[in-house]
Formats: structure tokens, sequence, C-alpha cells
């Protein structure tokens, strides 16, 4: 199933780095490093060349390993020991830290170490020539993340709109996420990043820890396949979205369809306002100075709902982080789906 992920036109650290969680210490540095661009929250160290697997697991410091307990999760109640026999924790020793529990996870869980990340993604650097960007830790080391920008970037509009290509890996050490690379765009020229749906494109592939160096190649490799084959679908889909011109009656009846009225007594007065209000904030959207580009077009009114559905709705929590995570994990993808399929029957 296509991945759909725009990382907004609030800058792309909000979602790639997850900032407001970023592990922090008491000697004033933060779990987080970055190549060349200070990130918006100002945590971390700034590299001024590309980094290497090994530089950047250390100054993010990510250099610590998860290992889980021998014994299984169990408490007392009333001098009665209760357990959970196929339950156990994680917990890493950090050298900043110490010992700190980190979760708890299954009799057949394996931790997939920091070095072991890294290494992984290493073999894209080796083979193409790709650069590590950002790494991190978040939510106190239960979650890290990297990513790494492809040589190769796709050109748009006469070469005028240039979209970098990323490779965004997350792994858990709490069991809650599964070791995962994700293919994502980013467009530095208006920075409303999209990672368009693709019939034929998949965006987003989940790899088993391995320590075979062979097979942990051949992953790399059907990775570096997944961006070449998402790069060429992308681009084509883009510039048909680019070429097909939309008026602004078209982009009315586009959103009426997008958020319809519904009818009958069961439509309330309160539910007829929400919806009118999600459509006055799409209709905003749609005349943006992020759109001045690619103004009139179907591409400008499929990057209107996902703004709107990144930075515009409200999310539960509403803090940076609770939104941020929403664009990671696709809580709102059911709209950028729909508002694809209305552009493209």
């Amino acid at each position: 199933m296509p991945l759909l992920t725009s990382l907004g036109s609030q800058t792309k650290e909000r979602a790639v780095n997850m900032a407001h969680a970023i592990e922090q210490f008491e000697d004033g540095t933060a779990a987080f490093a970055s190549a060349r661009e200070l990130a918006w929250h100002n945590l971390g160290t700034i590299v001024e060349n590309a980094m290497t697997a090994e530089e950047a697991l250390n100054i993010a410091q990510l250099n610590w390993e998860v290992k889980v307990s021998d014994n299984c999760v169990y408490t007392e109640v009333d001098g009665q020991k209760l357990a959970i026999e196929d339950k156990f924790f994680t917990y890493r020793n950090h050298p900043k830290k110490g010992i700190n529990a980190l979760g708890i996870v299954g009799s057949r869980y394996v931790p997939i170490q920091n070095t072991d990340a890294f290494s992984f993604l290493n073999h894209l650097v080796d083979d193409y020539g790709a650069v590590f960007e950002t790494a991190g830790s978040i939510n106190d080391g239960r979650q890290v993340f990297m990513s790494m920008k492809m040589p190769n970037s796709i050109k748009l509009e006469g070469n005028a709109d240039v979209v970098d290509m990323y490779v965004m890996a997350t792994n858990s050490h709490d069991g809650s996420v599964a070791f995962t690379a994700a293919v994502t765009p980013i467009r530095p020229v208006c920075k409303n990043t999209v990672n368009l749906a693709l019939s034929m494109a998949v965006s987003k592939a989940k790899f088993k820890h391995t320590l075979n160096a062979t097979e942990k190649v051949q992953q790399a490799r059907e990775l570096m396949g997944i961006v070449t084959n998402y790069s060429e679908a992308f681009q084509q889909e883009v510039e048909a979205l680019l070429d097909a011109q939309f008026t602004d009656a078209q982009f009315e009846k586009f959103v009426e369809r997008m958020f319809p009225l519904r009818k009958g007594d069961d439509s309330t007065q309160r539910a007829i306002t929400k919806i009118e209000n999600k459509r006055e904030a799409v209709r905003e959207l749609w005349t943006a100075d992020t759109q001045k580009f690619v103004g009139n077009t179907k591409w400008a009114a499929y990057n209107a709902v996902v703004e709107y559905a990144d930075w515009v709705m409200p999310v539960r929590g509403d803090t940076d982080f609770d939104r941020a995570e929403r664009i990671v994990t696709g809580g709102a993808d059911y709209l950028k789906h729909k508002a694809y399929a209305l552009l493209t029957i």
C-alpha cells in the first residue's frame, strides 16, 4: 500500500526529527546530529560535512546497546508474585543516563542495535553515494531515527523545482515499531513536501534484523531499487498533475467533493459549520504563497489538501511532536488518498 507523507511547509525537520521528543542530557547536549543545517529546535550538533555511519552514530550519542531482561515481567500484590511469563523488558546502559528500562516485549523479541541499523544504511553510502543527513534519539531512547540524502534529484518544471530524495529510517527499542525505511521526497524550494500516492511505487519497506553482511548488502540493494522505482513513478505522476490545468470553478467542485455536506435530519448546524470551516481552510491554501509556481493546476489542488491535512487540521495533543508523529505515521493519509483519487479519475 503506498504511503502518503507530507513534511509540509513548516520546515522538513518537524517530521524527520520529531523534535520536541529529542533526548536531552544534563550536560546540555542532545542526542541529535545534523549535516550542515541547523534544526528548528536548536538542539544537537551540526556537522559541516557529510557524516559517515560511525560519525553519525557517535555525534548523535547513539553508541549504546539494548538488552532484554533475563526474567519475565512481574509485580507483587499482597505479598504474592504475579508474573507474565511471555513478557520481558528491554533496557540500556547509557553512558550519561545509566541503566533505564525502555519497553515491554515478547519472548521472541531480538533488539536491532543502533550500530547494526547504521551499518545496514552504510551500504547505501558505499554503493550509491548516499550521505547521512540526520540522526537522533527520541522518547528517552525508545526510538531512534536517521535520514540519508540520495545522490540523484528529480527536476520538474524545466529544472525550476528540484526534488531531493531521502531515505528516512526509524527503529524502536520498546517493541512499538519495526525497523522501517521510508523513501521521502523533499522540496526545498517551496518546503511543501509531498510523498505522492503512486499505484506502482512502494515508498516504505520493513527489514528483518540480521548480522549477516551478505544479507545486509542484498537488503540495501532492494531498498535502492525501491528508491529508483519510486523516483521515476513520482516524477511521472507529479508532471501529469502539473500539466493539468485546474480552474477556480473546478477547484470549488473538488473541495465540495472532498468535504461533502450530509443531507437529512442528522445534518446539525454544528456539523455543517465544521464542514464549511474545512472547505474554507483548503480554499485559502489554494491561493497561498506556497502555490505561486504551480497555481491553477491539479498539483496545486493536491498540495492544498496535503498542507491542510498536515499543518492546519486539528491534531489530538496539539503539540509539534503530536503533529509530526501523525505525519510520519500517516494519520491523515485518508484525506490525501481521497484527493489524489478525485484528481486522477
